[in-house]
Protein backbone atom coordinates (compact mmCIF):
# COMPACT_ATOMS: atom_id res chain seq x y z
CA UNK A 1 0.00 0.00 0.00
CA UNK A 2 1.37 3.39 -1.00
CA UNK A 3 0.61 4.96 2.35
CA UNK A 4 2.97 2.58 4.18
CA UNK A 5 5.72 3.39 1.72
CA UNK A 6 5.25 7.10 2.32
CA UNK A 7 5.27 6.74 6.11
CA UNK A 8 8.64 5.04 6.02
CA UNK A 9 10.31 7.52 3.67
CA UNK A 10 10.98 10.27 6.22
CA UNK A 11 9.28 13.20 4.50
CA UNK A 12 10.38 12.34 0.98
CA UNK A 13 9.66 14.55 -2.03
CA UNK A 14 6.55 14.49 -4.19
CA UNK A 15 5.76 16.14 -7.50
CA UNK A 16 3.61 19.25 -7.72
CA UNK A 17 1.72 19.35 -11.03
CA UNK A 18 0.00 22.56 -12.20
CA UNK A 19 -3.37 22.65 -13.94
CA UNK A 20 -3.01 25.05 -16.92
CA UNK A 21 -6.79 25.60 -16.99
CA UNK A 22 -6.53 27.45 -13.67
CA UNK A 23 -4.06 30.09 -14.93
CA UNK A 24 -5.09 33.59 -13.81
CA UNK A 25 -3.55 36.92 -12.94
CA UNK A 26 -2.94 38.20 -9.40
CA UNK A 27 -3.78 41.91 -9.73
CA UNK A 28 -3.11 42.65 -6.06
CA UNK A 29 0.60 41.88 -6.51
CA UNK A 30 3.00 44.81 -5.88
CA UNK A 31 2.71 47.66 -8.38
CA UNK A 32 4.91 47.28 -11.45
CA UNK A 33 5.04 43.49 -11.15
CA UNK A 34 2.96 41.04 -13.17
CA UNK A 35 2.12 37.84 -11.32
CA UNK A 36 0.12 34.84 -12.49
CA UNK A 37 -0.92 31.73 -10.61
CA UNK A 38 -1.98 28.16 -11.34
CA UNK A 39 -3.46 25.66 -8.92
CA UNK A 40 -1.50 22.45 -8.48
CA UNK A 41 -2.02 18.91 -7.26
CA UNK A 42 0.50 16.63 -5.57
CA UNK A 43 1.55 13.36 -7.20
CA UNK A 44 3.89 10.52 -6.39
CA UNK A 45 7.26 10.37 -8.08
CA UNK A 46 5.93 7.94 -10.69
CA UNK A 47 3.33 10.64 -11.57
CA UNK A 48 0.42 8.65 -10.14
CA UNK A 49 -2.18 10.67 -8.17
CA UNK A 50 -2.00 11.13 -4.43
CA UNK A 51 -5.47 10.24 -3.21
CA UNK A 52 -4.97 12.38 -0.10
CA UNK A 53 -4.68 15.53 -2.24
CA UNK A 54 -7.96 17.41 -1.51
CA UNK A 55 -8.41 18.79 -5.03
CA UNK A 56 -7.81 15.36 -6.57
CA UNK A 57 -10.30 13.85 -4.10
CA UNK A 58 -12.96 16.31 -5.27
CA UNK A 59 -12.22 15.65 -8.95
CA UNK A 60 -12.39 11.91 -8.33
CA UNK A 61 -15.92 12.22 -6.92
CA UNK A 62 -16.95 14.52 -9.77
CA UNK A 63 -15.77 11.84 -12.21
CA UNK A 64 -18.07 9.35 -10.48
CA UNK A 65 -20.96 11.73 -11.12
CA UNK A 66 -19.91 12.16 -14.73
CA UNK A 67 -19.86 8.39 -15.25
CA UNK A 68 -23.51 8.36 -14.17
CA UNK A 69 -24.40 11.18 -16.54
CA UNK A 70 -24.59 13.90 -13.85
CA UNK A 71 -23.03 17.34 -13.45
CA UNK A 72 -22.64 19.14 -10.11
CA UNK A 73 -23.59 22.83 -10.18
CA UNK A 74 -22.51 24.56 -6.98
CA UNK A 75 -21.57 27.75 -5.21
CA UNK A 76 -20.28 28.80 -1.80
CA UNK A 77 -21.18 31.31 0.88
CA UNK A 78 -17.81 32.42 2.23
CA UNK A 79 -18.14 34.09 5.63
CA UNK A 80 -15.09 35.93 6.92
CA UNK A 81 -14.16 38.22 9.78
CA UNK A 82 -12.27 41.45 9.14
CA UNK A 83 -9.87 42.48 11.91
CA UNK A 84 -7.50 45.32 12.67
CA UNK A 85 -4.06 43.86 12.09
CA UNK A 86 -2.32 45.33 15.16
CA UNK A 87 -5.00 44.75 17.79
CA UNK A 88 -6.78 41.78 16.17
CA UNK A 89 -10.05 43.46 17.15
CA UNK A 90 -12.98 43.27 14.68
CA UNK A 91 -13.42 46.36 12.49
CA UNK A 92 -16.82 46.73 14.17
CA UNK A 93 -17.63 45.16 17.52
CA UNK A 94 -21.37 44.66 17.42
CA UNK A 95 -24.01 42.78 15.41
CA UNK A 96 -25.79 44.65 12.62
CA UNK A 97 -26.91 41.98 10.17
CA UNK A 98 -27.30 43.18 6.54
CA UNK A 99 -26.62 46.81 7.56
CA UNK A 100 -26.15 48.90 4.42
CA UNK A 101 -24.65 51.77 6.43
CA UNK A 102 -22.08 49.45 8.00
CA UNK A 103 -21.27 47.95 4.61
CA UNK A 104 -20.79 51.45 3.20
CA UNK A 105 -18.43 52.33 6.04
CA UNK A 106 -16.09 49.54 4.92
CA UNK A 107 -16.91 49.70 1.23
CA UNK A 108 -13.53 51.11 0.20
CA UNK A 109 -11.70 47.92 1.13
CA UNK A 110 -14.59 45.62 0.09
CA UNK A 111 -14.85 47.20 -3.36
CA UNK A 112 -11.07 46.97 -3.67
CA UNK A 113 -11.36 43.26 -2.96
CA UNK A 114 -14.13 42.88 -5.54
CA UNK A 115 -12.34 44.82 -8.30
CA UNK A 116 -9.27 42.62 -7.85
CA UNK A 117 -11.38 39.47 -7.85
CA UNK A 118 -13.04 40.48 -11.11
CA UNK A 119 -9.64 41.03 -12.72
CA UNK A 120 -8.56 37.59 -11.44
CA UNK A 121 -11.61 35.75 -12.86
CA UNK A 122 -13.09 35.16 -9.42
CA UNK A 123 -16.81 35.80 -9.77
CA UNK A 124 -18.51 37.06 -6.60
CA UNK A 125 -22.26 37.59 -6.93
CA UNK A 126 -22.72 39.69 -3.80
CA UNK A 127 -21.34 40.78 -0.44
CA UNK A 128 -23.17 41.64 2.76
CA UNK A 129 -22.64 42.23 6.47
CA UNK A 130 -23.09 38.97 8.39
CA UNK A 131 -24.33 38.04 11.87
CA UNK A 132 -21.32 38.83 14.07
CA UNK A 133 -18.62 41.40 14.97
CA UNK A 134 -16.58 42.22 11.88
CA UNK A 135 -18.46 39.53 9.93
CA UNK A 136 -18.97 39.75 6.16
CA UNK A 137 -20.04 37.24 3.52
CA UNK A 138 -19.02 36.82 -0.11
CA UNK A 139 -21.24 34.59 -2.26
CA UNK A 140 -19.60 33.01 -5.29
CA UNK A 141 -21.38 32.63 -8.61
CA UNK A 142 -22.34 28.96 -9.14
CA UNK A 143 -20.15 26.97 -11.52
CA UNK A 144 -20.04 23.41 -12.78
CA UNK A 145 -17.59 20.82 -11.50
CA UNK A 146 -14.21 21.60 -9.97
CA UNK A 147 -14.36 25.21 -11.18
CA UNK A 148 -16.73 26.01 -8.30
CA UNK A 149 -14.32 24.73 -5.64
CA UNK A 150 -11.36 26.42 -7.32
CA UNK A 151 -13.23 29.73 -7.35
CA UNK A 152 -14.07 29.51 -3.63
CA UNK A 153 -10.53 28.45 -2.71
CA UNK A 154 -9.03 31.31 -4.72
CA UNK A 155 -11.47 33.73 -3.10
CA UNK A 156 -10.39 32.70 0.39
CA UNK A 157 -6.69 32.99 -0.45
CA UNK A 158 -7.26 36.35 -2.15
CA UNK A 159 -9.05 37.74 0.90
CA UNK A 160 -6.17 36.70 3.15
CA UNK A 161 -3.52 38.19 0.87
CA UNK A 162 -5.28 41.47 0.09
CA UNK A 163 -6.14 42.10 3.73
CA UNK A 164 -2.45 41.79 4.60
CA UNK A 165 -1.62 44.49 2.07
CA UNK A 166 -4.35 46.78 3.47
CA UNK A 167 -3.08 46.59 7.04
CA UNK A 168 -5.98 44.35 8.03
CA UNK A 169 -6.44 40.69 8.89
CA UNK A 170 -9.00 38.27 7.48
CA UNK A 171 -9.81 35.08 9.35
CA UNK A 172 -12.11 32.13 8.74
CA UNK A 173 -11.63 30.85 12.29
CA UNK A 174 -15.02 29.61 13.40
CA UNK A 175 -15.10 31.34 16.81
CA UNK A 176 -12.67 34.12 17.69
CA UNK A 177 -14.59 35.20 20.79
CA UNK A 178 -16.51 33.09 23.32
CA UNK A 179 -19.31 35.64 22.88
CA UNK A 180 -19.77 34.96 19.15
CA UNK A 181 -23.40 33.97 18.63
CA UNK A 182 -23.18 32.05 15.37
CA UNK A 183 -19.54 31.79 14.31
CA UNK A 184 -18.20 31.71 10.77
CA UNK A 185 -19.45 29.15 8.27
CA UNK A 186 -18.86 28.24 4.63
CA UNK A 187 -22.18 26.89 3.42
CA UNK A 188 -22.08 24.72 0.30
CA UNK A 189 -24.98 25.10 -2.17
CA UNK A 190 -25.39 22.55 -4.94
CA UNK A 191 -27.72 20.88 -7.41
CA UNK A 192 -27.43 17.89 -9.74
CA UNK A 193 -28.06 18.15 -13.50
CA UNK A 194 -28.13 15.60 -16.30
CA UNK A 195 -26.43 16.00 -19.66
CA UNK A 196 -29.69 17.29 -21.18
CA UNK A 197 -29.74 20.27 -18.82
CA UNK A 198 -32.47 19.00 -16.50
CA UNK A 199 -32.34 19.54 -12.73
CA UNK A 200 -32.23 16.05 -11.22
CA UNK A 201 -33.44 17.33 -7.83
CA UNK A 202 -36.73 18.68 -9.23
CA UNK A 203 -39.92 16.78 -10.06
CA UNK A 204 -42.95 18.81 -11.13
CA UNK A 205 -45.29 15.89 -10.40
CA UNK A 206 -44.15 15.29 -6.81
CA UNK A 207 -46.16 16.81 -3.99
CA UNK A 208 -43.10 18.63 -2.61
CA UNK A 209 -41.52 18.98 -6.10
CA UNK A 210 -38.51 16.92 -5.02
CA UNK A 211 -37.41 14.02 -7.23
CA UNK A 212 -36.63 10.47 -6.17
CA UNK A 213 -32.93 11.22 -6.75
CA UNK A 214 -33.21 14.27 -4.47
CA UNK A 215 -34.76 12.22 -1.67
CA UNK A 216 -32.13 9.49 -2.05
CA UNK A 217 -29.37 12.11 -1.97
CA UNK A 218 -30.82 13.59 1.22
CA UNK A 219 -30.92 10.13 2.77
CA UNK A 220 -27.27 9.56 1.94
CA UNK A 221 -26.18 12.87 3.48
CA UNK A 222 -28.11 12.21 6.68
CA UNK A 223 -26.85 8.64 6.99
CA UNK A 224 -23.24 9.82 6.79
CA UNK A 225 -23.69 13.20 8.52
CA UNK A 226 -21.81 12.25 11.68
CA UNK A 227 -18.80 11.11 9.63
CA UNK A 228 -19.08 14.17 7.37
CA UNK A 229 -18.67 16.31 10.48
CA UNK A 230 -14.95 15.50 10.52
CA UNK A 231 -14.53 17.26 7.16
CA UNK A 232 -17.03 20.06 7.73
CA UNK A 233 -15.90 20.84 11.30
CA UNK A 234 -12.19 19.99 11.08
CA UNK A 235 -10.72 22.03 13.97
CA UNK A 236 -10.98 21.99 17.75
CA UNK A 237 -12.35 25.54 17.55
CA UNK A 238 -15.29 24.48 15.35
CA UNK A 239 -17.00 22.85 18.32
CA UNK A 240 -17.28 25.97 20.45
CA UNK A 241 -20.75 27.38 21.16
CA UNK A 242 -22.21 24.09 19.96
CA UNK A 243 -25.78 25.05 20.80
CA UNK A 244 -25.77 28.51 19.23
CA UNK A 245 -28.45 29.45 16.67
CA UNK A 246 -28.24 28.39 13.02
CA UNK A 247 -25.88 25.52 13.78
CA UNK A 248 -27.15 21.99 12.98
CA UNK A 249 -27.17 19.69 16.01
CA UNK A 250 -28.95 16.58 14.69
CA UNK A 251 -29.04 14.80 11.30
CA UNK A 252 -32.11 16.34 9.68
CA UNK A 253 -33.38 18.22 6.65
CA UNK A 254 -36.08 20.76 5.98
CA UNK A 255 -37.51 23.21 3.50
CA UNK A 256 -35.88 26.61 4.10
CA UNK A 257 -34.79 25.44 7.57
CA UNK A 258 -31.63 27.28 8.68
CA UNK A 259 -31.08 24.96 11.67
CA UNK A 260 -31.00 21.73 9.65
CA UNK A 261 -28.04 19.90 8.10
CA UNK A 262 -29.60 20.26 4.67
CA UNK A 263 -31.67 23.33 3.90
CA UNK A 264 -33.76 22.57 0.81
CA UNK A 265 -34.60 25.47 -1.49
CA UNK A 266 -37.28 24.54 -3.98
CA UNK A 267 -38.42 27.33 -6.29
CA UNK A 268 -38.95 25.58 -9.60
CA UNK A 269 -36.86 23.59 -12.10
CA UNK A 270 -34.10 26.23 -12.33
CA UNK A 271 -33.95 27.08 -8.63
CA UNK A 272 -34.14 23.82 -6.73
CA UNK A 273 -30.94 23.13 -4.82
CA UNK A 274 -29.57 22.00 -1.46
CA UNK A 275 -27.59 23.99 1.08
CA UNK A 276 -25.17 21.92 3.13
CA UNK A 277 -25.08 23.91 6.38
CA UNK A 278 -22.57 21.70 8.18
CA UNK A 279 -19.27 23.33 7.05
CA UNK A 280 -17.61 25.84 9.37
CA UNK A 281 -15.23 28.57 8.27
CA UNK A 282 -12.03 26.52 8.51
CA UNK A 283 -13.30 23.58 6.48
CA UNK A 284 -11.44 22.62 3.32
CA UNK A 285 -13.51 23.54 0.24
CA UNK A 286 -12.38 20.50 -1.75
CA UNK A 287 -12.92 17.97 1.04
CA UNK A 288 -16.41 19.32 1.70
CA UNK A 289 -17.27 18.89 -1.98
CA UNK A 290 -15.73 15.40 -2.16
CA UNK A 291 -17.42 14.10 1.00
CA UNK A 292 -20.79 15.66 0.12
CA UNK A 293 -20.79 13.91 -3.27
CA UNK A 294 -19.62 10.60 -1.79
CA UNK A 295 -22.37 10.64 0.84
CA UNK A 296 -25.10 11.75 -1.55
CA UNK A 297 -24.14 9.21 -4.20
CA UNK A 298 -24.25 6.42 -1.64
CA UNK A 299 -27.89 7.28 -1.05
CA UNK A 300 -28.63 7.31 -4.78
CA UNK A 301 -26.80 4.09 -5.61
CA UNK A 302 -28.41 2.21 -2.71
CA UNK A 303 -31.82 3.83 -3.25
CA UNK A 304 -32.02 4.83 0.41
CA UNK A 305 -35.33 5.78 1.97
CA UNK A 306 -35.47 9.46 2.88
CA UNK A 307 -36.41 10.26 6.51
CA UNK A 308 -39.29 12.66 7.06
CA UNK A 309 -38.30 16.30 7.19
CA UNK A 310 -37.87 18.28 10.39
CA UNK A 311 -36.28 17.52 13.72
CA UNK A 312 -37.07 14.16 15.28
CA UNK A 313 -37.35 13.69 19.05
CA UNK A 314 -35.28 10.50 19.04
CA UNK A 315 -32.58 11.83 16.68
CA UNK A 316 -28.96 11.23 17.62
CA UNK A 317 -26.76 14.27 18.18
CA UNK A 318 -24.02 15.21 15.75
CA UNK A 319 -20.46 14.99 17.13
CA UNK A 320 -19.64 17.55 19.80
CA UNK A 321 -15.83 17.30 19.50
CA UNK A 322 -13.23 16.79 16.78
CA UNK A 323 -12.11 13.51 18.34
CA UNK A 324 -15.69 12.19 18.26
CA UNK A 325 -16.09 13.25 14.62
CA UNK A 326 -12.86 11.49 13.63
CA UNK A 327 -14.06 8.29 15.32
CA UNK A 328 -17.35 8.52 13.40
CA UNK A 329 -15.44 8.93 10.15
CA UNK A 330 -13.23 5.90 10.81
CA UNK A 331 -16.29 3.76 11.60
CA UNK A 332 -18.14 4.76 8.42
CA UNK A 333 -16.82 2.07 6.09
CA UNK A 334 -18.92 3.05 3.08
CA UNK A 335 -17.81 6.69 3.15
CA UNK A 336 -14.18 5.68 3.77
CA UNK A 337 -14.24 3.29 0.83
CA UNK A 338 -15.78 5.93 -1.44
CA UNK A 339 -13.17 8.54 -0.52
CA UNK A 340 -10.24 6.10 -0.37
CA UNK A 341 -8.16 4.70 2.47
CA UNK A 342 -5.24 7.03 1.77
CA UNK A 343 -7.28 10.21 2.12
CA UNK A 344 -9.10 9.16 5.28
CA UNK A 345 -6.01 7.69 6.97
CA UNK A 346 -3.89 10.76 6.30
CA UNK A 347 -6.65 13.17 7.29
CA UNK A 348 -7.33 11.42 10.61
CA UNK A 349 -3.64 11.02 11.39
CA UNK A 350 -2.88 14.68 10.70
CA UNK A 351 -5.76 15.81 12.92
CA UNK A 352 -4.84 13.51 15.79
CA UNK A 353 -1.06 13.84 15.70
CA UNK A 354 -0.60 17.51 14.84
CA UNK A 355 -3.78 19.05 16.27
CA UNK A 356 -5.55 17.14 19.01
CA UNK A 357 -2.24 16.08 20.56
CA UNK A 358 -1.40 19.75 21.21
CA UNK A 359 -4.35 20.10 23.58
CA UNK A 360 -3.65 17.03 25.71
CA UNK A 361 -2.99 17.95 29.32
CA UNK A 362 -4.22 21.53 28.96
CA UNK A 363 -6.44 22.06 31.98
CA UNK A 364 -8.17 25.44 31.81
CA UNK A 365 -10.64 26.71 29.22
CA UNK A 366 -8.69 29.97 29.03
CA UNK A 367 -5.48 28.17 28.07
CA UNK A 368 -7.29 26.07 25.48
CA UNK A 369 -8.91 29.10 23.87
CA UNK A 370 -5.59 30.98 23.81
CA UNK A 371 -4.04 28.01 21.99
CA UNK A 372 -6.92 27.92 19.52
CA UNK A 373 -6.32 31.55 18.62
CA UNK A 374 -2.62 30.85 18.23
CA UNK A 375 -3.30 27.83 16.00
CA UNK A 376 -6.21 29.00 13.86
CA UNK A 377 -6.05 32.81 13.67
Amino acid sequence: MRIDQAQSSNFGNVSIVPDPDTLRSIPWAPEGVKVAEMLCESRWKDNSPQEACPRYAARKQLERLDDLGFNLYSGHEIEFQLLENKTLEPVFNYISFFSQRLFNKHSKVLFHFDKSFQESNIDVERYHVEFGPGFFEAVTKPKYGIESADEAFNLQQGLLEMADLEGLRVTFMSYLSPNDKAGLATHFNFSLWNKSGENMFYDADALDKLSVVAKQWIAGILKHSKALFAFTNPTVNCYRNYNDPFKPRTPDWGMEDRESCLRIKNEGPRKTYFENRLPRGKSNIYLVMASTIAAGLDGVEKKMECPISGKQEDAESLPCSLDEALCELEQDEDLCNALGKELVTWFVKSKRDTELALYEGIETKEEIFAMEKEDYL
